[in-house]
Formats: structure tokens, sequence, C-alpha cells
């Protein structure tokens, strides 16, 4: 006896591969299109994302006081913001640079070497500058031990640390961090007097304490007052 197929399974069968296929092709379709339109789904994203950072700016310029910006300075400025992530203190250091840059009560603040610079820094120099700006000096202290037989100093360590550097990411690099700023002209440690020598109770030395300021440099204090923010939530 021949067997009888339901009505309804045949019809699951004949329409079953053409469903499939039309699920394959949207399925295509759908991954094409995520990859042809996401320039277009970025650039949306970066509009509001620019929308917000112009407004920003826009409200540290007062209206009369708007004037075109130095393409040396705005360009790179503009570079440098586009590369950074919003709402951080570094995007904060690029958005009063552009500012000043268009404020013609302000544009003698607006340094050609400023975005090159802040793009050198690191959030935790950038914190580091925040805080000298407000504070303009703070004290370390170290201390070192002498080897007499060997004539020479050891276990170098820091006793006194003014700065809070519980504020930085990594507080382990605070010296280098100190050396990198140096190097870009912005603040360094200086030692501040002579060394004070360390005996014990027959008067031989056994070490010295080194007294030092982190403090900002010239240029640095030109800089920080064009690009650093007096306040910034967080710090």
């Amino acid at each position: 006896m021949k067997e009888i197929i339901p009505v309804d399974k045949v019809y699951d069968d004949a329409i079953s591969p053409a469903m499939k296929q039309i699920g394959k092709s949207l399925e295509s379709v759908a991954k094409t299109s995520r990859f042809l339109l996401a320039p277009f789904t970025y650039l949306a994203a970066q509009h509001d994302k620019w929308e917000r950072r112009l407004q920003k700016v826009a409200e540290k310029v007062e209206a009369d006081n708007l004037m075109e910006g130095h393409p040396q300075i705005v360009i790179p400025t503009l570079e440098g913001l586009s590369l950074s992530y919003e709402n951080t203190l570094l995007s904060e250091l690029f958005i009063n640079l552009l500012a000043n840059s268009i404020d013609k009560t302000k544009q003698d603040l607006a340094h050609p070497a400023f975005p090159t610079l802040i793009n050198q820094i690191s959030h935790d120099e950038a914190v580091i500058l925040f805080l000298l700006k407000r504070n303009k000096i703070f004290k370390v202290r170290q201390q070192a031990d002498w080897i007499s037989d060997k004539k020479k100093f050891v276990n170098k360590r820091t006793i006194l640390e003014e700065l809070p550097v519980e504020k930085l990411n990594f507080p382990e690099h605070i010296w280098i961090y100190m050396s990198h700023l140096v190097s870009l002209n912005l603040a360094g440690t200086y030692q501040v007097g002579e060394q004070q020598i360390i005996t014990n109770e027959l008067g031989n030395q056994t070490g010295v304490y080194i007294n030092s300021e982190r403090r900002l440099l010239e240029f640095g204090e030109f800089f920080v007052k064009s690009c650093v923010p007096d306040e910034f939530e967080g710090i």
C-alpha cells in the first residue's frame, strides 16, 4: 500500500528549502549592510561627539570675543581631540586650548607647541600638571644609606611625598613621569639646599637626606595657564 504523505508535511518540505535560502540571503544582506554602513554609523556617532565637545568650547568663549584661530594651532588640536576619550582630563586640555585659540582676549595663551605637548603626555602626567597648577610646589624627601667601605650611597628611597600620588593610576612611576615632564620643559623635581648627613652614635656617616621640590618650569606655567582646567571632577 502506497504511503500517504500528509499535506502539511508536503507543504513543509516544499517551503523549507526556499525559506532557508531566503533566511541565508537575509543574513548575508544584514552582514553586508553592517560592513557597508559602518562608516556612516561611525560618522554619526562622531558627529554627536563633536557637537558635545564643540559645545564645551563655545561655553568658554564669549560670542563677542570669537575670532578665527590659527591653523597651526587649531588643526593639530582638533586632530588630538579626535583621538582622545570624552570627558577625560586630556580631552579637557585640548578643549581649553581650542577655546583660547579662537578667543581674541586669550589668543596670546595659545602656543603652537601645545597640541604636540598634550599628545606626548599621559593621563597621570596631566594629573600631575593639574595638581601643580593648584598647589605650585610639593615637597619630597629622600633617604639613602652610605656604605663606607664601598664609598657609595645605596637604597635610595622616598620617605616624604607631598604630591598626592594616590590620585595617579600608576603612582610607582612618579619619578619617571617627572623625568619625562622635565624633558618637555614643563615640570621637574629639584633639590633644595644641601644634603643632610645622617650619623650614628659614633659620629660616622650612615646615610643622607635629600630635600627636593616638585614644581612647574616657566614654560610649564604658561602651558597650564592655557590648557589645564582649574577644576576637574574626580581629582
